[in-house]
């Protein structure tokens, strides 16, 4: 816990959340919820392909590319933020569990040029301990406005700009890159050169230009999550648990799933899995004062999206 939370409120509700902890839930039923997401998705993918063969590359394209990256989002937020946090997959044994979470989130990871152990399993746990300070990698990817909107529309219309963002735009140094993300950069071209490849020889070119465009839709829709996350003014709050924000908004599960949104909750205590975010947040209803009701529970997703002020009643609440 942050030692600048001194509000009884926070420390109340951090505790309420020992009650949803992974520890808490069954491990059979924990690992087979998150083995059969993980394998709707894997399907998910194999029909959103398989259409290519049937349906009119105009009409096929923009929509597969839409669907690929989601379904590319959803692996990432299933697989690679959840086993940075040792619960994609739990087991008994320590090191057994922290095998089996780094080996799957390796292998989503990078796919789409991520080293999970420095931007995950490290950089994420940073991010969790001081939210949007200096030291917090993820705290890049919170742009709101217009410069939220030039960087989403270059992922997703301009080839090859979401790699540019992942590097230069993050102001990386290069001694950074050459000794832990450059090997991933290779195996991501590598990778995908040969996927596309045979992608275009077995279903069709359409499919392997759908499966490609996936990757700039999942780089766009990475900035739109992170700006309702903690966009905007959230960085100027001094109360660490208050630089979190949970979004409503019709069809948030499907364009944001396993309950990413409940992001203010993730925060308060990050060892409750995807699934019983929505028991924690109904139990928090009555435990965060009113005043910050708006604040942490944001209803008007684009405003956070244009970086208008948020909707905080007591300044310094904590």
């Amino acid at each position: 816990m942050s030692e600048t939370s001194r509000a009884p409120w926070i420390r109340e509700a951090i505790l309420v959340g020992q009650r949803y902890h992974v520890r808490e839930q069954s491990a059979f039923a924990h690992n087979a919820k998150n083995l059969a997401a993980f394998a709707l998705l894997v399907a998910a993918l194999v029909l959103t392909a398989e259409l290519g063969t049937i349906l009119p590359p105009a009409f096929y394209v923009p929509l597969a590319a839409l669907a690929f990256g989601l379904v590319y989002f959803g692996l990432f937020v299933l697989v690679v933020h959840e086993a940075s946090h040792d619960m994609f997959l739990v087991a008994k044994d320590p090191a057994l569990r922290k095998a089996l979470n780094r080996a799957f989130g390796w292998c989503v990871a990078i796919v789409f040029a991520t080293h999970y152990v420095k931007h995950w399993e490290e950089g994420h746990h940073e991010h969790h301990v001081r939210p949007l300070e200096t030291s917090d990698p993820q705290k890049a990817n919170t742009l709101v406005g217009w410069p939220l909107a030039r960087r989403v529309l270059g992922c997703i219309l301009v080839p090859g700009f979401f790699l540019l963002d992942r590097t230069i735009l993050r102001k990386r140094t290069e001694g950074e890159m050459r000794s832990k993300s450059g090997a991933v950069i290779v195996f991501f071209v590598v990778f995908w050169i040969a996927a596309l490849t045979l992608l275009s020889r077995t279903l069709g070119a359409p499919v392997a230009l759908a499966a490609y465009l996936g990757i700039q839709v999942l780089a766009g829709w990475n900035h739109l999550k992170g700006a309702l996350e903690h966009g905007g003014d959230l960085r100027d709050e001094p109360e660490p648990f208050l630089r979190s924000r949970s979004t409503f908004f019709p069809g948030r599960r499907l364009l944001m799933p396993f309950h990413i949104t409940l992001h203010f909750e993730h925060h308060l205590n990050y060892r409750v899995p995807w699934y019983a975010l929505p028991a924690y947040h109904r139990a928090l209803r009555d435990l965060v004062p009113a005043e910050l009701h708006a604040h942490v529970w944001n209803h008007a997703p684009l405003s956070q999206l244009k970086g208008e002020p948020s909707a905080r009643v007591l300044p310094r609440a904590c």
